[in-house]
């Protein structure tokens, strides 16, 4: 359960995904649709989870994603994300798919929206399996025939199959550039972030559980954040019409 425990830390609260509804005709329905609540953190909270990401570019790129959401840099939060997405984010997949569909942060692109939605329920994680069927049933014939032409492109690029090796491989990279012993005894020092005073003095927040074996285990990894998706919380609202007024 620890381990899942920090998972969910890394994944720094996204289980409050944001709930797909009417965006309306202006910029800040927009944006509170596409928004999470998980994007609004406090700098040190920032700092934190930041400093726990810097191993896996998936949950550091989803992070400045959500940082740039959160003040409403609608161009760098496409940016980040679609960079998360390249390690098989789905969360980043996921948040890529309402970009298009409301057209922030991207132009609005409801076939290009479905099949980044489709991409992010490659796992089956229920909640992006019943966004990405709410998303098909807006859809036009033509829009529904240009999705699924758009999906396999990003397949080729950002499917399980090819972004998850490209994470493997940067967190082989990772792991040796860890502090330690390069003869196998790394994640022995106790790691620390400063709190609200500085390093090693109160408030100090130990951070060695994200050194822990199972982080730099790809199969444990992503068997974690199975089970942290499965049984998470995402909520997702009935499927409006998107289309431009």
């Amino acid at each position: 359960m620890k381990r899942l425990l920090v998972l969910a830390i890394a994944l720094g609260g996204v289980l409050a995904a944001p709930v797909f509804a009417a965006p309306g005709s202006d910029a800040a329905a927009a944006a509170s649709a596409v928004g999470a609540d998980s994007d609004r953190m406090q700098r040190e909270h920032f700092d934190q989870r930041s400093r726990m990401a810097k191993t896996h570019p998936n949950e550091l790129w989803r992070l400045y994603g959500s940082q740039a959401a959160a003040r409403g840099a609608w161009d760098d939060a496409y940016r980040h994300f679609r960079r998360a997405a390249r390690y098989a984010d789905k969360y980043s997949q996921h948040r890529l798919s309402l970009m298009y569909w409301y057209g922030l942060g991207a132009p609005q692109d409801r076939a290009l929206a479905y099949a980044w939605a489709d991409l992010a329920a490659e796992r089956q994680y229920p909640q992006f399996a019943v966004l990405r069927e709410k998303m098909w049933q807006e859809l036009g014939e033509p829009e529904r025939e240009r999705a699924l032409r758009e999906g396999q492109g990003l397949y080729d690029e950002y499917g399980d199959r090819v972004a998850k090796p490209r994470f493997e491989r940067a967190l082989t990279r990772s792991k040796r550039e860890i502090t330690g012993s390069h003869v196998g005894e790394v994640g022995r020092l106790q790691v620390v972030t400063p709190g609200p005073g500085r390093l090693f003095e109160p408030g100090a927040i130990d951070l060695t559980a994200m050194y822990h074996d199972w982080r730099f285990d790809s199969a444990r990894y992503w068997a974690a954040e199975d089970v942290v998706w499965r049984d998470g919380n995402v909520e997702v609202g009935p499927a409006r019409n998107a289309r431009s007024n």
